[in-house]
């Protein structure tokens, strides 16, 4: 006769044991994801604004700010530090994708927040891996990027995949610019721990920075139509190319030292909510 296994309520109680014992990691990788996050989009900023001023930097995508990052004195330490970090950033996304922790529901807006959710993971999970490949001295992938971009536009479905991925980044940009607008994350923030002098600062380096984002993707989508209605795929940029070609336009310099700004601070604003998100992992 086959033996009983334990009781439902044991098993719960043990599946319980085990997810409080997790959380705090839960916790910390999501805190530590997003430093990383900062990180990236500051020396991204920091670049951009070196290039505006004349003094040396260059525009980067985030690719091109971990290589940036790399060459620099324990460079490959720093880059071991954010690939975990973007890699647990990653993971948390994911999470908030699938068991929804912070309740967007199930509703056809919760599930599109959800699933952008899982496909922010996907992008920073690649961030993080391309991180990792920058520790072990991997060859540029430049000319493989312009290879499967070419092979992107091929018929009969290319160009249709490719307008659809820069529709889709526009409407992430717009979307972006409507909640920096609203200050939408207010709401996953522990706004009452804070004072009124600091909650004013999160709140506007968190819509500033959060605009300049936007901006700055809406033009790298922008360039993706671009491409595709001329059946050019050199004519795609990525967020370095779209800082790049903002620099050529007139009075360039100083609209790129104000998105360059933005950057900056929205590094900065990640720093902040890595310190005062609500993250529940139950």
């Amino acid at each position: 006769m086959a033996r009983a296994g334990p009781p439902v309520e044991e098993v719960q109680d043990r599946a319980e044991a085990a997810a409080r014992h997790a959380r705090p990691w839960v916790d910390a990788f999501a805190r530590f994801g997003y430093v990383a996050k900062g990180v990236v989009y500051a020396t991204i900023g920091l670049l951009a604004m070196l290039e505006a001023l004349g003094m040396g930097g260059k525009t980067a995508s985030p690719d091109g700010a971990m290589q940036s990052i790399g060459t620099q004195p324990l460079g490959g330490l720093l880059l071991v530090v954010l690939s975990a970090g973007l890699f647990g950033y990653a993971a948390w996304k994911v999470v908030q994708g699938v068991t929804d922790p912070d309740d967007r529901g199930s509703d056809a807006h919760g599930v599109v927040r959800r699933v952008c959710y899982v496909g922010s993971g996907a992008i920073h999970a690649a961030l993080a891996y391309t991180a990792a490949q920058s520790v072990f001295g991997a060859e540029d992938s430049s000319e493989d990027a312009m290879a499967a971009s070419v092979m992107a536009y091929q018929p009969p479905l290319g160009r249709i995949l490719v307008t659809l991925v820069g529709i889709g980044v526009i409407g992430v940009a717009l979307y972006q610019l409507y909640a920096a607008y609203g200050a939408k994350f207010k709401g996953e923030l522990k706004l009452h721990r804070m004072h009124g002098a600091e909650e004013f600062g999160v709140t506007l380096a968190g819509r500033v920075g959060t605009a300049a984002r936007a901006l700055a993707l809406g033009l790298a989508g922008a360039f993706v139509l671009l491409a595709t209605y001329q059946s050019n795929p050199e004519k795609t940029r990525g967020l370095g190319g779209a800082l790049e070609t903002l620099q050529q336009q007139p009075l360039g310099s100083f609209m790129l030292a104000a998105v360059a700004a933005g950057l900056m601070i929205y590094g900065a604003f990640m720093f902040l909510v890595a310190r005062h998100r609500h993250i529940d992992t139950s």
